[in-house]
């Protein structure tokens, strides 16, 4: 018997719509146990992480725990907010936060306290991942889809070649964790637009700021794509048929747009922390080493073959087709995807997700897989934005969260079309369908173990990095080459395991009594008879002041690494250097600070609004 029937949403009006996103919510607020099988067949992706050892040789693996690592330091010394990541460059320092969106290490650091050891809480924050990217795409599409296909689509996310790519080939922490949240982000934008109201503005807004502060390249990626989600709703709404007489925005859902409106000037004043100092400050950084050499976009663009090829492996990207790492979008996915673009552009009847979001989420995978081919050359080339998204391969995070959607939509039109399933019964090719997209992907799960080093969640993990790849060394705009061994004596002091002595004499006759540094400051107490130049071999850097004697007094750049300089005068001195606020920080965080007050005036109205309701059963 063809179900189609059974889970077409049927009717399109917005009183309708807003009743199946409520009991969309009323469903999956219980015990789900489609959610729970989703949960339970994701386990296999993750097993590889209760392993003692660790996937050292992935890309990005030593920093997915050595930021960590930097991190700790600064919170352990009162930075609620860190910037700065003590022993990079040969232990001169770098604003590493300042450009690394951190709250994929906020995470880290909450199993960190509680316990863990670096490694270990890193492998937690991987899990919990996988366990949100799991549950955010399964709910959302359970908008649309009966559970056993929003299970497919969950799987289908889960299990994307790139998605699992991005953890034991790339170890990128901080995308895999912005990948994770992006449906829920998505969830947050649809359920605010078709029942708006202050809570739903508030989560919104949460959500949004909070997938921006996982990842910043993915800001670039991710917040065009929700964009475009809500023009789409927006014009869906606009396009409806309106009574003669009246003008083209009769129809425009005005409270909807005031509360997205709402939401997304809150996500900006949320986010402000971290964007703000970002746009200010970053003058301070060799930005060009952000999108040079290897960084470059034009070294890292897709050939379709690449599309298709199962071929797996751990090496790298590289000018032209012959990469070491895949860039499949998976040949199950594909083919369900196409099914589901298919029913996209078809007929109404059996397709439950609306038609123009449908249609959306086929264009926009379609342009994402055009942006990644050498054919987009020349947008890359106009758009100098996009440089900083470093690998057009990025975008294949968009294509795995719409075909995810999209295997959903293909596996729906099977479905409907089992004329030997019992009516209200799932079909059971959509199980096969869930065990395919497992199975067809455990050859990506097991990532080249390598046994974990005590070197290797220290502060000397960042040295042992940058001596294997000195090209990696990061600088500041006060810098006039790359810090070369022979530039630091802080590393024969990491290696011996001394205490750092970051302080020195570079000019006049004089010395130093004794002195200490931690991760946010240095001090030293300096005797001379003449007066001294005292240098401490941490970056220049906006943030940094130093004081003798408890009095602020100005420090400059020395070359030719634009470390920190003072002059300190005749007697005996306790000269410090510290890191703190700049206007631009404290700007940020004040801004945040009120986008805050701005969510918790929203809570309280809706507390206000369904209080004279408690009672009566009525889901806002």
């Amino acid at each position: 018997m063809n179900t189609s029937s059974n889970h077409s949403t049927g009717s399109t009006s917005p009183l309708s719509r807003i009743a199946a996103y409520r009991n969309a919510r009323l469903r999956i607020s219980r015990v789900d146990r489609h959610l729970w099988l989703a949960l339970l067949l994701a386990v296999p992706a993750m097993l590889t992480l209760l392993a003692p050892s660790y996937f050292m040789k992935a890309h990005d693996a030593r920093h997915s725990i050595f930021f960590l690592v930097e991190f700790d330091q600064s919170i352990r010394e009162g930075a609620l907010w860190p910037i700065w990541g003590p022993d990079h460059s040969v232990g001169f320092g770098y604003p590493t936060f300042l450009v690394y969106a951190p709250l994929a290490y906020y995470v880290g650091e909450v199993f960190h306290l509680l316990g863990m050891g670096f490694a270990t809480a890193i492998k937690a924050t991987w899990a919990l991942g996988f366990l949100v990217g799991a549950t955010g795409v399964y709910r959302l599409a359970r908008c649309w889809f009966r559970p056993a296909i929003a299970v497919v689509a969950s799987l289908a996310f889960t299990y994307a070649p790139y998605h699992l790519s991005q953890i034991y080939v790339r170890a990128a922490l901080a995308e895999f964790m912005a990948m994770a949240w992006l449906p829920w982000t998505a969830l947050a934008l649809l359920l605010l637009w078709e029942d708006p109201g202050p809570r739903r503005a508030a989560l919104a807004a949460l959500s949004l700021a909070a997938l921006m502060l996982f990842h910043t390249v993915s800001t670039l990626t991710f917040v065009p794509l929700l964009a475009g989600l809500l023009i789409v709703l927006f014009l869906r709404d606009l396009g409806r048929g309106r009574p003669s007489g009246q003008g083209l925005f009769a129809q425009i859902r005005t409270p909807a747009t005031g509360w997205t409106l709402l939401a997304l000037t809150l996500t900006g004043l949320l986010a402000s922390i971290f964007f703000v100092p970002l746009l200010l400050d970053r003058a301070g950084v060799a930005q060009w080493q952000w999108v040079n050499e290897t960084y470059s976009y034009r070294l890292h663009f897709v050939y379709p073959s690449q599309f298709l090829d199962p071929t797996w492996g751990y090496g790298y990207s590289v000018d032209g087709p012959g990469d070491g790492m895949s860039f499949q979008i998976g040949i199950v996915a594909f083919v369900l995807g196409a099914l589901g673009a298919a029913a996209a552009f078809g007929k109404r009847a059996g397709h439950p997700m609306p038609r123009a979001l449908a249609v959306y989420f086929v264009m926009a995978t379609a342009i994402a897989i055009f942006m990644m081919t050498p054919l987009s050359g020349r947008l890359w080339d106009v758009l100098p934005l996009l440089a900083m998204v470093q690998f057009p391969w990025r975008l294949l995070s968009v294509t795995v969260f719409t075909g995810a959607l999209l295997a959903a939509s293909g596996v729906n039109w099977l479905s409907s079309r089992d004329n030997t399933t019992t009516v209200g019964v799932p079909s059971p090719y959509i199980y096969v369908i869930a065990l395919v997209l497992v199975l067809v992907s455990l050859p990506y799960i097991q990532p080249e173990l390598v046994p974990l080093r005590p070197v290797d969640e220290s502060p000397l993990a960042v040295l042992d990095f940058e001596m294997t790849f000195p090209n990696m060394r990061g600088m500041t705009s006060f810098s006039e080459r790359l810090p070369a061994d022979e530039d630091s004596p802080l590393i024969a002091q990491y290696l011996a395991g001394e205490p750092l002595k970051k302080a020195a004499i570079s000019s006049g006759a004089g010395d130093i009594l004794e002195q200490d540094a931690g991760a946010l400051f240095a001090r030293a107490r300096v005797r001379s008879d003449a007066g001294v130049t005292l240098r401490f071999y941490t970056y220049y850097f906006a943030g940094w002041r130093g004081t003798i004697d408890g009095n602020p007094v100005e420090i400059r750049p020395d070359g030719p690494n634009g470390l920190i300089a003072l002059d300190v005068p005749p007697g005996e001195h306790e000269v410090a250097v510290s890191f703190g606020p700049t206007p631009p920080r404290v700007a940020g965080a004040l801004l945040s600070g009120l986008g805050l007050v701005g969510i918790l005036l929203l809570l309280v109205l809706e507390w206000r609004r369904r209080d004279p309701l408690r009672g009566q059963g009525n889901l806002r």
